[in-house]
């Protein structure tokens, strides 16, 4: 197993965050669970949504998704690092390339969700 060190943690989402957090959501952030392309009729949700900024100062992407697999629940940690040459973007092409790693998109993560997160500009060094 890969231990992941994280200087520093950008919490964009939280499944069980209450309103009026800044984790939280109103929007559902799941989605139809597929196997290949074949929708299995079940769903699956994010539980999470951040980014960390690693000891070595790069940024990886990172969502924990879920899913109803009768007696237990199934799904895993979704970590993808942002590529550095993304940095010297306009802020806003940088979060539309952002919003396409650990399938964020797929939850349903909009360029707008995280434009109105206030502090992740400063946090990614924009």
């Amino acid at each position: 197993m890969v231990q992941r060190h994280s200087k520093e943690k950008f919490m964009v989402y939280d499944r069980w965050a209450k309103k009026g957090s800044p984790t939280y959501s109103p929007k559902p952030h799941s989605a139809p669970h597929l196997e290949g392309k074949r929708d299995t009729g079940l769903e699956e949700w994010a539980n999470h949504y951040c980014f960390n900024r690693k000891e070595d100062g790069t940024y990886e992407a990172e969502l924990d998704e879920g899913w109803d697999e009768g007696s237990h629940y199934g799904g895993g940690t979704i970590h993808v690092d942002v590529e550095k040459g993304w940095f010297e973007l306009p802020y806003d092409e940088f979060l539309q390339n952002v919003l396409k790693l650990a399938a964020a998109t797929h939850y349903g993560f909009t360029l707008e969700d995280l434009k109105e997160k206030e502090g992740l500009k400063e946090f990614f060094g924009f």
